[in-house]
C-alpha cells in the first residue's frame, strides 16, 4: 500500500513565536538588564544554554498547542531552537529557529515523543560568545504507559500470562508496542471489561501485528483503541475486531452490555482482511461511538461473504459509526466480496435509551467494495427515522454496489436528516450512478477521479474536480 500524506508529526508546524522580533528586554521580566541603563550584567563571556530542568512545557486548555519556555540567560543575543519527533529525527518539526524571547508556542500532537534542542546565541554588543553546548530536553504527550510489550511477542500468549488486574476496570490501560517491531496474534485476544489502548511508540515507524491463527482477532466489551499499527490479517478467517463473545460486564436496564467509552481505530493500515473488519459476534453489546480515522484497509475475502465489513445485525449495535480520511478497497482481481459495507439490521437508538444515532463517511475512498451484487448498507431499524442522521460527504466510490451507493446508503429512503455532498459514484464501466432522490444536493461529481494505480493500492487522484474540492481520502491528493 502506498503511504504518503499521513497526518503524522511530519505535518506539525510552528504556529507562532511568542515575542518574535522583540528584544529580551521586553520578553522576560528577569532578563539581566538594568532598568536604568538597559545594559547586561554579563559581558565578555562565553554563555551557557538554558538548563533542561528549567525548561517548562505547558499545553493549552484545548490541548492543540503547547508553550515551551525557559529561564533567561543573562547577556544572550537570542536562542537557536529546534524541535523533533523522536520517531523521525531526520525531519525537524521546527528547524533552527532564532527566538528573540524566552518562550515559543507550537502545535501539540497527542502520542508524540518530542525532543527540544536549544542553544544560547552570542551577543556582539556585550562581547558574549554563543554557548558551546546544546541543551536537549525530551518530553512526551503520550498518556502514561501501563506496560511495554517486547518485540517479537505473541500477543495471545502475552495476555494469557499477564492477566489484567480486577481493579483496573474503568481505567485506560496503555500498552506500548515498539516502533517498527513485529508481533503476532495466534488466537483470540479478549480484553473483555478492560479499557485498553494498543499503540506503537512511533507514529512514523509503525509496529507490525501479524495474525497467525485461524481464530485470531482482538475482542472487547469496553472502550478500545489501536494507534499507529500495521496489521497483516492473512492468517485469520475471523473478524479483525469483535465484541467479546461472553462478556463479564453486566447488561444495563436495556438488556445490552453498553460501551460508553469510544472504540477508535486511528492511523493504522490493514492488509489481507479475509472476512469482517468488525462484527458483533452475536453478542448483545452496544457501543455508542465507533471511529475509524486515517486508515487504509485492503479487503481480501476468498469467496462471497454475507454480512458486512461492519456487521452488527446479529445482536450487537453501533450507535454512531464515523469513518474519516480512510480508504477501504479490494484489488480488482480479488475473487470474493462482502455483501454489505455496513449491516446493522433492526437497530434503533432508542434500543439503548439514546435519542439519535448516525452514520458518517467523510473524505474517504472506497474502491471495488460490495461490487458483486452488493447493496452497500442494510439498516432497517434506521429507515425513515427523524432521529437517524446520515452524513456522506467528500467521498469517492468506484465500482461499489451495482444497485447504487446513494440509494443503498439511505436504504432506499429519501428525506432523512443529515448532510450529503461532493461525492463521486462511478461504475466500473466508466459511467456514473444516478443518485436519484437520495443524493438531492446536486453536488455529485460525474468525473473520473483517475486513480494512479489501483492494482498496486495507489489511489492518487488527478481528476480536476476531485482535486479542486479535495475529495476522497486526503492521503491520495496529488
Amino acid at each position: 500500500m502506498k503511504k504518503h500524506h499521513f497526518a503524522t508529526g511530519k505535518s506539525l508546524i510552528m504556529l507562532s513565536l511568542l515575542c518574535a522580533g522583540v528584544s529580551m528586554l521586553w520578553s522576560c521580566a528577569e532578563d539581566g538588564y538594568d532598568d536604568e541603563t538597559f545594559r547586561s550584567t554579563v559581558t565578555n563571556s562565553t554563555l551557557t544554554s538554558p538548563a533542561a530542568d528549567g525548561i517548562v512545557i505547558t499545553p493549552s486548555a484545548d490541548g492543540k498547542t503547547q508553550t515551551i519556555s525557559w529561564k533567561v540567560v543573562d547577556g544572550a543575543g537570542g536562542y537557536l531552537v529546534s524541535l523533533y519527533d523522536q520517531g523521525n529525527m531526520e525531519e525537524a518539526l521546527v528547524k533552527d529557529s532564532v527566538i528573540d524571547g524566552c518562550s515559543m508556542a507550537v502545535s501539540r500532537e497527542e502520542d508524540m515523543n518530542y525532543l527540544l534542542r536549544i542553544q544560547t546565541l552570542g551577543n556582539t554588543r556585550y562581547n558574549n560568545a554563543e554557548a558551546s553546548e546544546v541543551t536537549e530536553k525530551p518530553f512526551s504527550t503520550f498518556t502514561p504507559t501501563y506496560q511495554t510489550i517486547p518485540a517479537g511477542t505473541d500477543l495471545a500468549e502475552y495476555f494469557k500470562s499477564h492477566a489484567l488486574p480486577a481493579d483496573s476496570i474503568g481505567k485506560n490501560l496503555n500498552f506500548d508496542l515498539e516502533g517498527g517491531a513485529e508481533y503476532t496474534v495466534s488466537d483470540v485476544v479478549d480484553f473483555d471489561a478492560n479499557t485498553v489502548t494498543l499503540r506503537s511508540t512511533s507514529k512514523v515507524n509503525h509496529a507490525k501485528i501479524r495474525y497467525t491463527g485461524d481464530k485470531a482477532s482482538l475482542n472487547f466489551s469496553a472502550g478500545f483503541s489501536v494507534k499507529y499499527i500495521d496489521f497483516d490479517c492473512a492468517g485469520s478467517s475471523a473478524g479483525v475486531f469483535a465484541f467479546s463473545k461472553e462478556s463479564t460486564v453486566a447488561p444495563d436496564e436495556t438488556g445490552f452490555v453498553l460501551i460508553k467509552e469510544p472504540v477508535s481505530i486511528l492511523n493504522c493500515n490493514f492488509d489481507n482482511v479475509n472476512k469482517y473488519f468488525f462484527w458483533d459476534q452475536q453478542s448483545k453489546t452496544a457501543v455508542i461511538t465507533f471511529l475509524v480515522d486515517n486508515c487504509v484497509v485492503r479487503l481480501t475475502p476468498p469467496e462471497a461473504i454475507s454480512g458486512g465489513v461492519f456487521w452488527t445485525n446479529k445482536a450487537g449495535h453501533i450507535n454512531d459509526l464515523t469513518i474519516t480520511n480512510s480508504t477501504f478497497y479490494e484489488s480488482p482481481d480479488n475473487p470474493g466480496d462482502i455483501k454489505y459495507f455496513y449491516q446493522a439490521g433492526m437497530y434503533r437508538a432508542k434500543d439503548i435509551n439514546l435519542e439519535t444515532n448516525s452514520v458518517t463517511y467523510d473524505h474517504c475512498t472506497f474502491y471495488h467494495v460490495t461490487w458483486d451484487n452488493g447493496q452497500w448498507g442494510n439498516y432497517n431499524g434506521m429507515q425513515s427515522k427523524a432521529t437517524s442522521y446520515w452524513n456522506l460527504t467528500n467521498c469517492i466510490f468506484y465500482d461499489c454496489s451495482p444497485s447504487g451507493v446513494a440509494r443503498r446508503f439511505l436504504h432506499g429512503r429519501t428525506g432523512q436528516p443529515g448532510t450529503i455532498m461532493n461525492n463521486t459514484y462511478m461504475r466500473a464501466d466508466g459511467t456514473f450512478d444516478d443518485p436519484g432522490n437520495y443524493d438531492t444536493s446536486g453536488t455529485d461529481i460525474k468525473e473520473d477521479p483517475q486513480f494512479k494505480n489501483p492494482s498496486a493500492g495507489d489511489f492518487t487522484i488527478s481528476g480536476a474536480t476531485q482535486v479542486s474540492l479535495k475529495t476522497g481520502d486526503p492521503r491520495w491528493l496529488p
